[in-house]
């Protein structure tokens, strides 16, 4: 990731706090939408965070985690997202986690999630979830992830989800469920 992504991420981050995950969650909605997604659905509340149509005809089912506070780089998943996960593989999703931490040099990792691999409520490094990485769809929204910070880190930092959710449904193939 870019110095000043990180930056405009750390300058949310700072200005919006606990709502930090979910503006970022809106950035790669943002990002798929950018980069050609059909549909894009965003959760808020309760259930899988984003459903995306690829135009190759891939459905996906991520569950977007950023790093924990007092936790450097470190992600947990609950009981819910693993399980949200398999439920959303058996209707033909593929399931993935999208993680991004907070340290420099990390970017996006997007891992497909294999059942039974992680142990709920436990905290991992993103480095734990790189052997599921997928390479090809990290590159797909690394770009127009990067764009979407530079271009929309102060309305989400001033404005919160708010700023973000009107963002998005600027866009035809946005959904929010």
């Amino acid at each position: 990731m870019k110095l000043y992504v990180h930056r405009r991420l750390a300058e949310i981050g700072a200005a919006q706090g606990k709502g930090y995950g979910k503006l970022v969650q809106k950035l790669l909605a943002i990002a798929f939408l950018e980069a050609g997604a059909q549909r894009v659905t965003e959760r808020g509340v309760q259930g899988i965070d984003l459903e995306v149509a690829l135009a190759d005809g891939r459905q996906l089912a991520l569950e977007v985690k950023t790093s924990e506070p007092g936790a450097p780089g470190s992600v947990a998943f609950g009981t819910k997202d693993i399980q949200g996960l398999d439920a959303r593989a058996e209707e033909g999703y593929v399931p993935y986690f999208a993680v991004l931490g907070n340290r420099l040099l990390d970017d996006w990792i997007l891992a497909h999630h294999e059942p039974g691999e992680l142990a709920p409520g436990a905290s991992y490094s993103p480095t734990r979830l790189r052997p599921y990485r997928d390479r090809a769809l990290e590159r797909l929204v690394a770009a127009p992830f990067e764009e979407a910070v530079a271009r929309y880190a102060g309305r989400a930092a001033e404005g919160g989800q708010g700023a973000l959710d009107e963002v998005l449904r600027g866009y035809d193939a946005f959904r929010i469920a």
